[in-house]
């Protein structure tokens, strides 16, 4: 059947810890960042576009000539485009009411080309050798509408009998999965409502001095117990699946159990999902309160997706909503698909549900992979949205090299970069030898050591994302306690990065480093709800008294879902820079080299600034909403300084800017919705003249100032509403950084 294909799981062990030590354990000495992430990737379509001389398709990709203004997407579509996906850079997947609509968009003065959507572009490169052979293959068929019910699009386009298994995921009525011979899926491609064909991923599976080790159990000494908090798992099952018999660390532990891999069964008769919600929620019960949880007050909403030929039955889209309904705000998987680096369906289901649900985090296991070397990390932990956690090395020497060095990754957890060049996993937590809850139903087999009747030993990365998970319901319990109602998940993931111990490691096998749950709490915050546009930026300043530790700051969003079609994922682009006392600029995740400020992140969503060995003194931070063609875009800052104060945004008309060699023009475009009068003026710093002008639609200029001395001023009268464009220009020097103010009538 296709459920069993699509959900075929392999049951190999991922999972966690729980016994408490008192005194904790440090991470290496501060020193500078280790890897190799290239930040930066170059202006380009991100689509493997086949190019054609004529197409009969409506559908076409509209590329813009820089960062997407909201005016653009308006002028474009009253001109007879409906704009889809989005597609790095710049670009959107759109259908032309004709060919004049073509025309007259490829006329458009921001509009840099308009090209034929082929069909074989939706298909991913993976299933292109399935084109003309006769072999049936699982697929996701994606939608170009998102209201468009697709199901009943493929149902029009291949014969009944091949679509027996045919599914549509709940509430995403656009993604129908199917399975589908060589002759369908040619038919399929050629639909136009059809954007992407994908296959759809194979998920498998991917606990006591953790706490010690990621200072939960000091957060625990001190009230932070997860009290309050909600923790959804999807999983094999929870012990007995029955109340009455349940293992006693889960008494009263359970809001919900839902049996979903066989109806009416929510046993665990593998043992991976039992170990799991120990390490979230046990309550230590048959121990005498000994091995317990890092959050035992906290509660669980559990789904049982196991079915009974071992496979996992994953429906993202249900167990979240259904977590979510039930009141969990966090929550922990512990399995996922080897696909080394791919952002699949799941990927994106995960990206879809987070984004809608922004103050929901979920915790994704990177995978047990390693040993195959980096660009190994599975989905859905290639989500945007979702923190990625990888395994490091536990304190039990006695269990051999896999245990001897906390501050060691587990050679086995899988690595980064995503294929897209995106840095996950985003942390690592303690995933070696995990003493936690043990399965009654579960052979011993399945696990790395039976401890006695009522608990195990269990190793991966699925044990350490419960741990981080716990340390999340620590994190929220904290921030509502403190006045922070709903809290964001891009909010607690800032704090849980900017708190990590640096362990010296890769970056690209650590992340940004392993969870300290204290000094996340001990960070200052900011949680942005009110979103930002293109080209808009607000300012803070902080202050670093501490030079003995590293100061760092890190810029957290949820971004919108990629498209599937896409070969890079980062939808909406903030920029974070930080101002050191000395005048030294440090862009976001620029770590590697000096200058630190000549690379700018387009790729994640995730952006720190990191300073081994800071200055004392007052830092300035600047968050730019770079590109944001599907804002508004939330976001939060957490940090080790301390804020001085916090500017109000920058006003709507004001631009800030740079100009060389390389980019000697920056236009800026305005809609004016009445006659009146224009003002605009530039300032710049740097031995340089720059110059200013305005043009009107039909690129005609109406004004200009040509001075050499500061500020360049125009005045000018504008008989009609509509666009007209403002261009800054480097007339001589080098370089300039300008500040342009634009009033004009109707703002």
């Amino acid at each position: 059947m296709l459920r069993r294909k699509r959900c075929q799981i392999i049951t190999i062990t991922f999972i966690m810890l729980t016994i408490f030590w008192n005194a904790p354990i440090s991470a290496k000495q501060p020193g500078e960042r280790v890897g190799s992430i290239p930040i930066e990737s170059k202006k380009e379509l991100a689509i493997d576009l086949v190019e054609a001389e004529k197409s009969k398709s409506e559908l076409v990709i509209i590329q813009f000539t820089g960062p997407i203004r909201e005016e653009w997407k308006e002028q474009t579509e009253d001109w007879g485009a409906l704009l889809g996906d989005y597609i790095p850079d710049y670009a959107f997947i759109a259908k032309l009411a004709d060919k004049k609509a073509k025309k007259k968009i490829e006329k458009l003065p921001y509009v840099e080309r308009v090209v034929p959507f082929q069909p074989v572009t939706k298909v991913a490169p993976s299933l292109r050798s399935s084109l003309g052979k006769n072999r049936n293959v699982d697929v996701a068929v994606i939608g170009f509408d998102h209201q468009v019910n697709m199901q009943r699009t493929v149902r029009e386009l291949v014969p009944d009998e091949e679509l027996a298994d045919m599914q549509t995921i709940e509430d995403t009525s656009h993604i129908t999965i199917a399975t589908l011979n060589a002759q369908s899926l040619e038919e399929v491609i050629l639909s136009e409502d059809v954007i992407a064909v994908i296959p759809v991923p194979e998920n498998k599976l991917h606990n006591d001095r953790a706490s010690a080790l990621t200072q939960s159990s000091t957060l625990l000494s001190t009230g932070y117990s997860g009290k309050g908090q909600l923790i959804g798992i999807a999983d094999t099952g929870l012990d007995t699946g029955d109340a009455a018999s349940m293992h006693p660390d889960f008494l009263g532990q359970i809001k919900s159990l839902y049996a979903w891999g066989r109806r009416g069964d929510a046993s665990d008769r593998h043992g991976h999902g039992t170990h799991i919600a120990g390490t979230l929620v046990g309550t230590g019960e048959a121990s005498d309160g000994i091995y317990k949880g890092l959050a035992p007050e906290a509660q669980l909403v559990f789904h049982s997706i196991q079915d009974r030929y071992g496979a996992l039955f994953i429906d993202v889209e249900t167990f979240l909503s259904q977590s979510y309904a039930d009141g969990a705000r966090i929550h922990s998987d512990s399995w996922g698909a080897d696909d080394y680096g791919e952002y699949s369906l799941t990927s994106f289901l995960f990206d879809r549900f987070l984004w809608q649900h922004p103050d929901m985090t979920a915790l994704i296991a990177a995978g047990n992979t390693g040993y195959d070397g980096f660009q190994t990390v599975g989905s859905p932990a290639t989500a945007k949205n979702a923190i990625a956690v990888g395994a490091s090395e536990n304190d039990r020497p006695d269990w051999g090299d896999w245990s001897d060095d906390p501050d060691q990754i587990w050679q086995y957890s899988s690595s980064g970069l995503t294929a897209d060049g995106r840095l996950k996993p985003d942390i690592v937590a303690p995933g070696t030898a995990i003493l936690s809850t043990r399965s009654s139903l579960a052979p011993n087999k399945n696990f790395d050591r039976r401890f006695d009747e009522f608990y195990a030993y269990m190793s991966g990365s699925s044990m350490a994302t419960p741990v981080v998970a716990a340390g999340i319901a620590q994190i929220r319990q904290f921030l509502i306690e403190h006045g922070h109602d709903e809290p964001s998940s891009a909010l607690q993931k800032a704090m849980l990065l900017t708190g990590a111990d640096d362990l010296g490691e890769d970056m690209r096998r650590q992340g940004f480093g392993r969870a300290n749950f204290l000094n996340a709490i001990e960070t200052n915050f900011v949680d942005e709800k009110k979103g930002m546009r293109t080209k808009e930026r607000r300012t803070y300043t902080i202050k670093v008294e501490d030079t003995t530790k590293p100061f760092v700051i890190t810029l957290a969003w949820t971004d919108y879902p990629a498209s599937l079609v896409a070969n890079r994922t980062l939808v909406n682009d903030l920029n974070l820079q930080v101002t050191t006392p000395t005048g030294e600029k440090r862009n976001g995740n620029n770590f590697f080299e000096a200058p630190f400020d000549d690379e700018v992140d387009n790729l994640n969503n995730v952006e720190q600034v990191w300073i081994g060995k800071p200055d004392a003194g007052v830092y300035e931070v600047i968050v730019e909403g770079y590109n944001i063609p599907k804002g508004p875009q939330a976001y939060a800052l957490a940090t080790t300084g301390a804020w001085v104060h916090v500017e109000q945004e920058e006003p709507d008309d004001v631009i800030i800017g740079e100009l060389n060699k390389k980019q000697k023009f920056a236009d800026n475009w305005i809609r004016v919705s009445k006659p009146g009068k224009l003002k605009a003026s530039v300032d710049w710093v740097g031995e340089a003249d720059v110059d200013l002008y305005v043009y009107d639609l039909q690129k005609n200029a109406i004004a200009s100032a040509k001075r050499t001395d500061h500020p360049e001023e125009v005045t000018v009268k504008l008989q009609k509403a509509g666009f007209y464009k403002i261009r800054v220009v480097l007339d001589e020097g080098d370089e300039a950084h300008f500040r342009l103010s634009i009033s004009y009538p109707g703002k």
